[in-house]
């Protein structure tokens, strides 16, 4: 075919093409058309193909993230639980060791640097080092006296540090605990709570034996709770989460 066929044959497919669409067009404007209904079915069937399949990813990506926001959850609260209960068995720990039966070093067999030594490691005050110091050689029943009630003080002093950091650790992370253990662990305090007024207010009394026995027994039960939180297998092989 030359290139004069070719420039005629052009122009004649364009109108019959062009007559094609036209006939077509008013097929698919035409009310009630068949070919109408079969071009928007197709459309349809298209958008909501690229619709779903984008849906799908995007519901995808939030089931990822969602995913990974729980696994940090967990694992921040299982730290809480694990922290709040060591900072609660260590200051219970201190608590309940303020009365009962106590020992005390050999103080009678000190030398003045065995005793300078420690009341620096028991962070006596400077005042009252120098005032023992200075009375251990000339007044000795007087030193001890001072020195007993110093040792006193300190060991009161850090009972109360460590429920303090106790009581502080729980009340910020108190949003991470499930409402059973938040009321154990506040039962907890009550006996340590009591048990640090009385000694901090000689002369008065209380039944610091029945407070000791309740904290052992609320810290024993938060124990369990938390165990059973935490998935904790016994020594027997049972799940205590399946027991509760």
């Amino acid at each position: 075919m030359s290139v004069m066929d070719v420039s005629s044959f052009l122009p004649q497919v364009g109108g019959v093409v062009g007559t094609l669409l036209v006939v077509l067009l008013g097929v698919y404007v035409f009310p009630g058309s068949p070919l109408k209904k079969i071009i928007d079915e197709w459309i349809g069937r298209r958008v909501a193909h690229h619709f779903d399949e984008q849906l799908e990813n995007h519901r995808h990506e939030l089931t990822l993230v969602a995913d990974a926001v729980r696994a940090i959850v967990a694992e921040r609260k299982h730290e809480v639980y694990r922290r709040l209960f060591r900072f609660l068995h260590a200051a219970m720990g201190r608590v309940v060791r303020l009365f009962g039966v106590t020992s005390e070093p050999a103080f009678d067999a000190y030398s003045l640097a065995d005793l300078h030594h420690y009341m620096t490691v028991q962070r006596f005050p400077g005042t009252v080092k120098d005032a023992v110091l200075a009375a251990w050689a000339t007044d000795r029943k007087s030193a001890l006296t001072q020195l007993r009630q110093s040792t006193r003080d300190a060991t009161i002093e850090e009972a109360t540090r460590a429920y303090a950091r106790a009581w502080n650790y729980f009340l910020s992370n108190a949003l991470y605990l499930p409402v059973p253990i938040e009321q154990k662990v506040h039962e907890a305090f009550v006996p340590l709570e009591q048990t640090l007024i009385l000694a901090k207010t000689p002369g008065t009394t209380g039944d610091y034996i029945t407070w000791r026995r309740d904290a052992s027994d609320r810290v024993e039960e938060l124990k369990v709770l938390l165990r059973a939180e935490l998935r904790v297998v016994d020594e027997g092989g049972d799940d205590q989460a399946s027991r509760a």
